[in-house]
C-alpha cells in the first residue's frame, strides 16, 4: 500500500511506497513482510522459553502480513493498515494443567516509533492507569497493551483468575524488556501545550485526520478550556506552505456547506476562521506557514486562539525525527 505525504524518519516519502522493513536486522523470529504466509507457523517469536512463567507452556508462532491481517484481527485490520504496518507475530502461552487457560500475544511491527504510538494512541482511553511498559502501557481485567520502539503488544487472556494475571504480570514486563527500541513518546507530541491538555487524550492519526483525506496523517489531543466538553486540539503538518495552504482552503470549503462561518483572523502569524459546526458547534481553524490546525468545540474564540498560539510557538523548525 502506498502512504502519500507520510513523514517517516523525518522525512517525507512523496508519494513513494513505505518499505517493509528487514525483520532480520530487529530479531531473527521476524522476517520480511513479503516471505509472510497466511498463518504459517515458525519455530521462533517474540515470546521465548524464558520469558514463560513456571506452569505454562508456549505455543507455536503464527505471522500475518498486509495481505492476510484480516484474518486474525477481522475488521479492525484498516485501522492498522493505516499505518506503516510491517508484520503480526501471535504466540499463545497455555497453562500446562489447564490448556484453556491461555495468555494469547500478539505483536505488530510498524516500520517507526511513531506509528507504532499511533495504533496504541487509537485503541487507549483517558482514565486508565498507565505504567511504564515498555514507552506507556496499561492492564485491563484479563488484558495488558503497550508500545515500545516500532512494535505495538497486545496480550489477551482466556480467565481473569489469580494465577492467570500473576502469569501475565511476569510476561507482559519480560516481553517489553526485550523487544527493545524507544522508551519515550514521540518527540512530536512534546509541542502540544500542557495547560488544560487532558491526559493520555493525544491520538496520532495516519491518515484522513478528521476523515478528511486532504488533511493527510496527523494529531488531536483534547483540553479542558471550561467549556461544558473538551475541545479537540487537532495538527498536521505539510512539507510546505503551499500544501497546508491548499488543505487549508480545501477544509474551509467543506465547511462552508455545513457550517456558518464567521469573519476572517490572523492567527499565529497566519489565517484563520471561526465556524459553528453541526456537530462540534463554535471551532476555530487556521492555516500558518506549513501547519494546518484548529480548535473544535472551543468555549470562545479567545481560548482557541491563546491554544493555537501555543502550539504553534512550539513547533520546531523541522519535523523532528521520531
Amino acid at each position: 500500500m502506498s502512504f502519500r505525504g507520510r513523514w517517516v524518519d523525518g522525512e517525507r516519502t512523496l508519494g513513494k511506497q513505505v518499505r517493509p522493513m528487514g525483520w532480520a536486522a530487529r530479531g531473527s523470529w521476524l522476517v520480511a513482510i513479503a516471505t509472510l504466509a497466511a498463518g504459517a507457523p515458525a519455530q521462533e517469536g517474540p515470546v521465548t522459553e524464558a520469558m514463560v512463567p513456571d506452569g505454562w507452556v508456549l505455543g507455536e508462532t503464527l505471522r500475518f502480513g498486509a495481505d492476510n491481517l484480516f484474518e486474525q484481527i477481522n475488521g479492525a485490520a484498516p485501522g492498522y493498515l493505516r499505518y506503516s504496518f510491517q508484520g503480526l507475530a501471535v504466540q499463545a502461552v497455555r497453562r500446562s494443567d489447564d490448556p484453556k487457560s491461555e495468555l494469547l500475544v500478539e505483536v505488530f511491527g510498524f516500520a517507526n516509533h511513531l506509528d507504532a504510538f499511533g495504533i496504541y494512541s487509537t485503541e487507549r482511553a483517558p482514565g486508565l492507569e498507565y505504567l511504564k511498559l515498555g514507552a506507556e502501557g496499561y492492564y485491563l481485567p484479563g488484558a495488558c497493551r503497550f508500545y515500545r520502539g516500532t512494535y505495538y503488544v497486545k496480550i489477551a487472556t482466556t480467565r481473569n483468575d489469580d494465577a492467570t494475571r500473576a502469569a501475565l504480570g511476569v510476561l507482559a514486563p519480560a516481553l517489553a524488556r526485550a523487544l527493545g527500541g524507544e522508551t519515550r513518546a514521540p518527540k512530536l507530541l512534546g509541542v502540544f501545550p500542557k495547560t488544560g491538555l487532558v491526559a493520555a487524550s493525544e491520538r496520532y492519526e495516519g491518515s484522513d485526520l478528521l476523515a478528511h483525506d486532504f488533511l493527510g496523517a496527523g494529531f488531536t489531543a483534547d483540553y479542558d478550556l471550561g467549556g461544558e466538553k473538551p475541545s479537540k486540539l487537532f495538527l498536521a503538518l505539510k512539507p510546505d506552505a503551499a500544501e497546508a495552504r491548499e488543505a487549508y482552503y480545501r477544509l474551509l470549503s467543506f465547511l462552508r456547506k455545513r457550517s456558518q462561518m464567521g469573519e476572517g483572523l490572523r492567527v499565529a502569524g497566519g489565517r484563520a476562521r471561526m465556524t459553528d459546526q453541526p456537530f462540534y458547534g463554535p471551532s476555530l481553524v487556521c492555516w500558518t506557514g506549513r501547519v494546518v490546525c484548529g480548535v473544535l468545540a472551543t468555549p470562545n474564540q479567545e481560548a482557541a486562539v491563546a491554544l493555537i498560539e501555543q502550539l504553534t510557538a512550539n513547533l520546531p523548525p523541522a519535523v523532528p525525527e521520531h
